[in-house]
């Protein structure tokens, strides 16, 4: 019996030192190791590989190898591929642009004024509020106004300009969006005295008067940036008093006008492909004191289509018809808007343009253009076809050269020369007209754009050279051959910033008849600097025509010379 149970402690004394030599092992696996000694095929014989060692399960290690790269290695010595080939894919998503230093448009403000005095009397002021009137309506308000007292000795030469626009929009159910806008407007001007043999009552300079009121809606619903539909209508009133010393030149002019459209745009088959459509009609109504009313209309119906090609082409293509009546013809007329933007290689675009448009201004918009302008005149509307091409270069960064020529042929254009009325005996110049003829235009221009150091030193300026022509071969009365303009502004720091803008006009002949005259061409300079003391109050010091150039726009009126202003900024 003894035997027995020292031949039972023997047997698990030897089978646990067994099992402690296998889990002891300097492998630390969690799982027992495969001897390959005692790998059995299943066949007549039992193999032996004894070259082989013995290895553990690596799939069941509890201490995986962590694959790092040698820190002791020779840094940037590899190819492009094993670079590559060393990042994670989750490293390998699109870079990020390069950043471009452009200049910042300011802030939406609720609220802004700048208010300021200028030598001559002249006051002036713009003021802006901005309020939103819950999550979904906005509403703002802006007033221009400015005034003289006058700057020649030997005549009055005051005006007023006072313009006052509010706009209200909100946003309806299902997406769409409703804007509605209405203005008034009362301004005046003194004009240029006559002649000597123009008889006179004495009641002062010609002053001209003018009154207006405008309001509008807007009704859109974009479903995207390329499909939706858009409805508007205006409407416009404006009255025109001409007051004279001598009474056969006294006088008002009225006009009303209405203007409808709707616009649907929507996504073509292919990618890129924008299909529109437009419908537009515009009348209007003038009257002119002991001449009665006018009619005039302007409608057309275009379709048009856009694409990008190769990523590298964008063409814009819009055709329709057109009928004017201007109270003295009616006619159908074509309309075509072509363009096309080519980009050659990275920095160099090609632009061109081919168009046939007929255009109908209205009263208001020539007296805008000339306020010397009788109140007898009558509008009819023109007819252009046109091609343009240009190109743009970009060297640098922050830098554009560009040049464009052009050629138009205009039938029965609009063009403004002195009236001439006759008084006893003599025959003498008065207040302007509109005249009509078929005409050309031939004009090349070159410019340059550049940020010479990123939002603190900038410079824009082109250049041009014009053939101004007249059917009969003289030149339009009152446009020039050269001109040009530039801007240069620099922002030493964020509080402050000097600018100085000039414009070159040259020489121009007057159209009189039958000896044709010319207006000396002008240079304007032009400075002004804005200084900030915080983000809501700061001032502001300009000056108009530094060279004191006694200078003309209309023959006849000489302008304001030296002027000095200084004034506040507050931004809300």
């Amino acid at each position: 019996m003894k035997r027995s149970i020292v031949a039972t402690f023997l047997f698990f004394l030897i089978s646990g030192v067994d099992a402690f030599a296998q889990t002891g092992s300097t492998q630390n696996s969690l799982l027992p190791e495969i001897d390959p000694q005692d790998i059995e095929i299943r066949s007549e014989f039992r193999a032996r590989f004894p070259g082989i060692r013995r290895q553990p399960i690596l799939g069941f290690n509890p201490k995986p190898r962590v694959f790092r790269i040698d820190p002791n290695r020779v840094p940037f010595m590899e190819s492009d591929r094993e670079a590559v080939a060393s990042i994670a894919l989750t490293q390998l998503d699109r870079p990020e642009p390069p950043f471009k230093s452009i200049l910042q448009e300011p802030p939406r403000t609720n609220a802004f004024v700048k208010a300021g005095f200028g030598s001559f009397t002249t006051p002036e002021l713009e003021a802006y509020v901005l309020r939103r009137l819950n999550n979904e309506s906005i509403a703002s308000i802006n007033i221009d106004y400015s005034s003289s007292n006058g700057h020649l000795e030997n005549q009055d030469s005051g005006f007023r300009i006072f313009d006052l626009n509010g706009v209200y929009g909100t946003k309806l159910k299902g997406g769409a969006k409703l804007s509605a806008k209405v203005g008034a407007f009362s301004d005046f001007n003194h004009l240029f005295e006559l002649s000597n043999n123009v008889p006179s009552d004495n009641s002062g300079t010609p002053e001209k008067d003018y009154k207006g009121l405008n309001a509008g809606i807007i009704l859109e619903n974009n479903t995207n940036d390329l499909e939706g539909w858009e409805l508007y209508f205006n409407t416009s009133a404006v009255n025109i008093d001409l007051m004279a010393p001598n009474a056969a030149l006294r006088g008002s002019q009225s006009e009303q006008i209405i203007q409808t459209g709707f616009k649907k745009e929507w996504a073509g088959s292919k990618l890129y492909d924008v299909l529109t459509a437009k419908i537009d009609v515009e009348g209007g109504n003038y009257s002119t004191e002991g001449a009665g009313d006018t009619q005039w209309l302007n409608t057309s119906v275009t379709f048009g289509y856009s694409s990008l090609f190769n990523y590298a082409t964008e063409i814009e293509l819009e055709g329709g018809i057109a009928y004017l009546s201007d109270g003295f013809r009616s006619k159908p007329l074509l309309v075509l808007n072509s363009k096309l933007n080519h980009t050659i290689k990275e920095g160099l675009n090609l632009t061109g343009k081919i168009y046939a448009q007929p255009e109908m201004k209205s009263v208001w918009e020539h007296h805008q253009n000339n306020r010397f302008l009788n109140i007898g005149s009558q509008t009819q509307f023109q007819y252009t076809f046109g091609v343009d091409g240009g190109i743009e270069f970009y060297p640098m960064e922050s830098t554009k050269l560009f040049g464009s020529v052009s050629y138009k042929a205009i039938d029965n254009y609009s063009y403004y020369s002195r009236a001439s009325r006759a008084f006893g005996a003599n025959t003498e110049q008065t207040f302007y007209t509109i005249n009509y003829s078929d005409a050309s235009k031939f004009k090349m221009e070159l410019g340059v754009t550049q940020q010479i150091i990123s939002d603190k030193v900038w410079f824009d300026g082109f250049v041009y050279a014009q053939r101004p022509e007249l059917k009969s071969g003289s030149d339009i009365p009152f446009e020039e051959r050269l001109g040009a303009e530039a801007v240069f502004s620099i922002k030493p720091v964020d509080q402050f910033k000097v600018s100085s803008w000039m414009q070159y006009i040259g020489e121009r002949e007057d159209g009189s008849s039958p000896n044709t005259q010319t207006v000396d061409g002008y240079i304007l300079v032009n400075a002004g600097a804005d200084y900030k003391f915080n983000e809501k109050f700061g001032v502001y010091l300009k000056v108009l025509n530094i060279l004191g150039q006694n200078y003309e726009v209309w023959q006849g009126y000489e302008e304001r010379p030296f002027q000095i202003f200084g004034g506040i900024k507050v931004t809300l």
